[in-house]
């Protein structure tokens, strides 16, 4: 596939290199599929030679210089994306597209990258060109500028925050006078739209290591781009140092690292919720008469500010309700015990629903980031949950009743499911009796309304 690209393009004249993270990766000893190339032809010759190949072309950013295609080869499908050479490229605030200046040879190109570790090509033939040091930034496992880092982050202050993914993503660490500029520049991040802050973080906190993820929270903390992004966050640093009491070892950030650092990063939603789920602390924080300190109600607070975090990132609105579920809910699994009645177990399965394994996981995380004894005896009661779990809710999505019985009991009722807690209590009781065999499952609704009729004591208002 490579050998036929290089070949359409020097056969029309045009320069063409492999560029960014392929070059990076494979020095790295890294599998890749990132096939990014530049060249010196324009975006529309990229099209024509693409097109006149047999490919689709793509032009996903024309006026930026990318041209796209998907190239067929026994491996399989692979997207390219092909750029003209840049000698300049700058964002407006608020805007996700550059304006761009497009440059005539690779070396300006490289030059305006972002960071050493990308401004490597590789020709043909495989040969490195590698005028800014690139190789020996990978060798130190280190994050620097092309260009001074306060030129470099006023072309696009973005990539202050791509500094640290890349440092959490590769493990390194960041230059200092590259993380200097980032302490001084940081509140030019807020110039940035919000959607490519949450493209960056989503890739930063869904690093597999959760180690490298709580190293590199730490270094956004310390540089303030965290607080500039997520606000809330300078309620909790207010508490730095303070002790939540006998059960921590540490103040809230601290423990919240832990909790980031013992979830899995597979799932964005898990992640985003290790790093939210203690955020309500800080303004539900009292200490009783006897020097306890408490944090009652910590969940529900914690659920609003990561609604309005959600907002202010643009989460989708399924990632908002995930992450916003799991920090409402995360202290239930946290202060189950065995005397939870099976129903209350069910009940935690079934208002869970897909998000059942991730609530296990974040509260397992959680409850492993308290001191001894109280994480050693909340493994042992997170063992039990998960054992009458498997045991009790076989498939908790399973449906149990018509899906039609709500819409007849809020007919009947005269009301709305919205404003009548009435109704999932009667449904709730309902699936109860299906689940101890006292009623059949997905039997017709009026089956479910003359039981009803039969026992009212089911209901706390007479349907």
């Amino acid at each position: 596939m490579l050998e036929m690209l290089f070949s359409l393009f020097r056969e029309k004249g045009e320069e063409l290199y492999l560029v960014g993270g392929y070059v990076r990766d494979s020095l790295l000893g890294r599998e890749t599929r990132d096939y990014d190339f530049a060249t010196s032809a324009r975006p529309g010759v990229t099209k024509d030679i693409l097109e006149s190949s047999g490919f689709r072309a793509i032009p996903i950013g024309m006026e930026f210089g990318t041209v796209a295609a998907i190239i067929s080869s026994k491996a399989g499908q692979t997207e390219i994306q092909i750029t003209t050479y840049r000698c300049r490229e700058s964002y407006k605030k608020g805007s996700r597209h550059p304006d761009v200046v497009f440059g005539s040879n690779l070396e300006e190109d490289l030059v305006r990258r972002d960071f050493t570790v990308n401004a490597i090509a590789m020709d043909e033939k495989g040969n490195i060109i590698d005028p800014l040091g690139g190789q020996n930034d990978l060798r130190e496992g280190v994050i620097r500028t092309p260009l001074s880092p306060e030129k470099t982050f006023s072309e696009d202050p973005l990539r202050m925050l791509r500094a640290f993914r890349f440092a959490c993503r590769l493990g390194f660490s960041i230059e200092e006078k590259t993380l200097d500029a980032i302490g001084k520049r940081h509140r030019s991040i807020l110039d940035i739209s919000r959607e490519r802050w949450k493209t960056e973080m989503d890739s930063l906190l869904t690093t597999e290591d959760g180690e490298e993820v709580s190293r590199v929270l730490q270094m956004m903390k310390n540089a303030e781009i965290l607080q500039d992004m997520i606000p809330r966050f300078n309620e909790m640093f207010m508490q730095d140092g303070m002790p939540q009491g006998r059960a921590h070892y540490g103040d809230i950030w601290e423990h919240t690292l832990d909790v980031v650092k013992k979830t899995k990063g597979e799932s964005t939603c898990l992640r985003w919720a290790a790093l939210l789920h203690d955020i309500g602390k800080s303004p539900s924080r009292t200490v009783d008469e006897d020097g306890n300190t408490h944090y009652y109600g910590h969940e529900k607070i914690g659920s609003d500010y990561v609604n309005e975090t959600a907002e202010r990132l643009r989460f989708s609105r399924k990632e908002r309700k995930c992450v916003s579920f799991l920090v409402r809910t995360h202290m239930r699994p946290v202060l189950y015990s065995s005397e939870w009645s099976d129903r209350a177990v069910r009940k935690l399965a079934m208002e869970s629903g897909e998000n059942l394994d991730l609530l296990l996981n974040l509260a397992s995380a959680d409850i492993a980031a308290h001191a001894d004894p109280y994480a050693f005896e909340g493994a042992v009661r997170m063992a039990e949950l998960r054992e009458r779990l498997h045991r009790l809710t076989p498939d908790t999505r399973k449906q149990l009743l018509p899906r039609d019985l709500g819409k007849v009991l809020m007919k009947r009722a005269s009301t709305n499911i919205g404003s009548s807690p009435e109704i999932g209590i009667i449904l709730s009781n309902l699936e109860e009796l299906v689940h101890q065999g006292i009623l059949p499952e997905m039997a017709s609704a009026q089956f479910y309304l003359d039981y009803l009729a039969e026992h009212p004591e089911l209901t706390s208002r007479n349907c």
